[in-house]
């Protein structure tokens, strides 16, 4: 696991200019995920307009792993980030042919963790 300090990405508003067919990859996605992956925890789900990226959220490390397993994402490949003493866990995949970005919240760290 790698760790990596961040800073909050800047809020860009993009015109969307994309038919909305053309999040049908990203839906039929993530309605494979619910057929196959039903009873792991219940992520925080976006896939925002114009990408062909879905978003999980897990609200624990737990539930982070689980899916994490679930996607087939090596442990390697996750990383750590950490902003003004908060710390989260992520590790990007792919399902179906989607990009899936999967992020795990509810660390319990110690700042002095955080901030090394």
């Amino acid at each position: 696991m790698t760790i990596e300090i961040t800073s909050p990405a800047p809020q860009v508003s993009v015109p969307v200019t994309a038919p909305f067919v053309d999040t049908a990859p990203v839906a039929e996605a993530l309605v494979e995920l619910v057929r196959m992956f039903g009873h792991l925890p219940k992520p925080y789900i976006t896939f925002p307009s114009g990408t062909h990226v879905l978003h999980l959220q897990a609200d624990s490390p737990s539930a982070f792993e689980a899916w994490r397993a679930a996607l087939q994402i090596g442990p390697g490949d996750v990383v750590l980030k950490a902003f003004r003493g908060d710390a989260w866990l992520a590790a990007v995949g792919v399902f179906h042919g989607v990009t899936v970005d999967l992020t795990g919240f509810g660390l319990d760290l110690a700042t002095e963790a955080v901030a090394a």
